[in-house]
């Protein structure tokens, strides 16, 4: 899978821009705020139709500017996609080869993306926001059943909340029993995932650190089990939201269920936010991503595209050499935004391309 070239107009601080890429190596250069990353998060978008900044729609738009345009070209498999992305007051809407998509099933698989970014490497110690973030992205960048599932909760949990902010009992038990249901399949898919990719985040680690210590995964439902969950599914969750309601009706909320998850970084048995060095810490969210990378490219038969933005600088020299020598095995496209190019490990890589980006003017260079 390659993208082969970008436009970009009216997009974050770029008024204009159109970049061929290389199948390999991509470097994007240059001081900060210039729109590197800006890029990245381009490519991002006509990959998810989802900004991995967060961003709302607004705020991807150039100031003063009616609405951004993205347009892509991809390969895969000898198969050539354009796709384009529109990002206006109406929201945001999408084409695959000029024809406008009705269907996310038509627009997504055309570019699968991982990034990895310093915001990545800080959900090792942080709370559990960002590691339930990261989850549910890495699990529907192979799953668009789960994104349509992950949609359908939040949308079930809105209805919910409003009526608790009524404080009203009327009709809420028919909410609760669609919630819990759509909750339960929604940890179930949690599970499902991280058993997968546990062992290859195990390996990888071994790898990068050098050393036989033990990685590992725990998914922590929120105020349960995941053994509860799995043996008595949805009455699991109901039970919860019972034991809570009181609760919930003076706070006008749904104080408990799937969206506040979290997952557990182990490392020899120990929860790594609390008992890991910064080094352990950036080497498991390193294995983390390649053990993504790895699951795509089994479930896809084709690497992913990967983001590296700003890694070079969060990691040491020898965890960048790990990085390097996993990615030149691969044979996958790499886009790489840096401020420094000569922390970069780019020997023995046979073809790159490098662009100087400046006040979102994107030069090869």
């Amino acid at each position: 899978m390659f993208v082969t070239k970008i436009q970009i107009s009216s997009f974050r601080n770029i008024a204009a821009a159109e970049i061929r890429f290389d199948r390999r190596f991509n470097v994007l250069h240059g001081a900060n705020g210039q729109g590197k990353t800006s890029v990245l998060e381009a490519i991002y978008l006509l990959g998810t139709m989802k900004s991995f900044r967060l961003a709302k729609t607004p705020d991807l738009v150039t100031w003063n500017a009616p609405h951004a345009l993205l347009r892509g070209w991809a390969e895969r498999d000898g198969v050539g996609r354009e796709i384009a992305l529109y990002l206006g007051k109406e929201g945001r809407k999408a084409r695959v080869d000029q024809k406008p998509v009705t269907r996310l099933a038509d627009f997504f698989g055309n570019v699968n993306a991982v990034v990895f970014s310093p915001e990545e490497i800080a959900m090792a110690r942080s709370g559990p926001d960002l590691r339930r973030r990261y989850l549910d992205r890495a699990i529907f960048s192979g799953d668009l059943g789960y994104l349509l599932l992950h949609h359908e909760y939040h949308r079930l949990l809105k209805q919910r909340n409003a009526l608790l902010k009524r404080g009203s009992r009327d009709g809420l038990d028919i909410w609760t029993g669609q919630l819990a249901e759509a909750g339960t399949r929604l940890m179930m898919k949690r599970m499902e995932y991280l058993a997968e990719v546990e062992p290859l985040v195990q390996r990888f680690y071994r790898d990068i650190a050098g050393c036989n210590e033990e990685a590992g995964l725990a998914f922590r439902p929120h105020l349960t089990s995941p053994e509860r969950v799995a043996g008595e599914g949805t009455g699991a969750l109901l039970a919860l939201f019972e034991a809570h309601e009181a609760e919930e009706l003076r706070r006008g909320t749904t104080v408990v269920g799937p969206h506040r998850d979290d997952v557990d970084f182990i490392l020899n048995g120990r929860v790594l936010r609390t008992h890991g060095s910064q080094g352990q810490q950036r080497s498991f969210v390193l294995a983390l991503k390649m053990a993504e990378i790895e699951y795509l490219e089994r479930l896809n038969g084709a690497p992913p595209v990967l983001l590296l933005d700003d890694i070079s600088s969060e990691l040491d020299p020898q965890r960048n050499e790990n990085l390097m020598t996993f990615l030149r095995e691969k044979r996958m496209q790499v886009f790489i935004t840096t401020t420094d190019v000569s922390t970069l490990r780019l020997a023995g890589i046979a073809t790159h391309a490098s662009f100087h980006v400046s006040r979102g003017t994107v030069t090869p260079s």
